[in-house]
This record gives structure tokens, sequence and C-alpha cells, in this order.
């Protein structure tokens, strides 16, 4: 599940599979922290995820991961500022919102 994170998507189809594989991730992560911490974290609307309006799901996506590596005191970076339509900006953020998915779980002991 959360190799498919690492998948770079260039068409609907593609978006789709990343935003349930993503939603997955998520899911997952927010159900550690609230057994573990005792957190209940807000669930931010990711997915469906709309390719045509990607700043709804970045903004969203960066208060996830804001919640996310604040109560697991990791270190993360901006996930909002950035330009999805740009190949080499997409294939970058791919790679650093991977790597704080990958910090998450590994963290809570729930690597997939």
């Amino acid at each position: 599940m959360l190799a498919g994170l690492l998948n770079i998507p260039h068409q609907d189809e593609e978006w789709k599979w990343f935003a349930w594989q993503h939603r997955l991730s998520h899911d997952r992560i927010r159900q550690a922290i609230k057994a573990q911490y005792k957190v209940d974290l807000t669930d931010y609307e990711i997915e469906p995820l709309d390719s045509n309006n990607l700043k709804d799901f970045l903004q969203n996506n960066a208060s996830l991961h804001t919640d996310m590596n604040g109560i697991l005191k990791l270190q993360g970076i901006d996930l909002f500022d950035t330009d999805l339509q740009k190949e080499n900006e997409r294939s970058s953020w791919i790679f650093y919102h991977f790597q704080e998915h990958f910090s998450a779980e590994a963290k809570l002991g729930i690597g997939s």
C-alpha cells in the first residue's frame, strides 16, 4: 500500500489509484495515533481527488501532515506550496510526501 505513494500520477486513473492508496495510509496513521496517543485527528477530505482542483487537495493534505507530524514529533516540509501540474514539482512532491508517510508509519509500527 505505502509503495503506491511512490507512483507519479499523470492521468485521472493514476490520480484515482494514488488517492485510494493515500487515503488508506492516512486512515491507518490516524487509527494508530488514536490507539497509541489517545488523540482523534481531524479527517480532512483527500479522496476522491479532483485532478482539476488540486489546491483543495493540497490544503487538506497539508493539514493532515501538520497534525500527524505534530503528534509524532516528526519533521515535515511544506506540502502545500507546489504546482502538481508541473512534472518536476510533482515528482519532488511525490518523493517528499512518501517520506513523511514512511516516517509516520515506521514510528507507529504500522509500516505497510
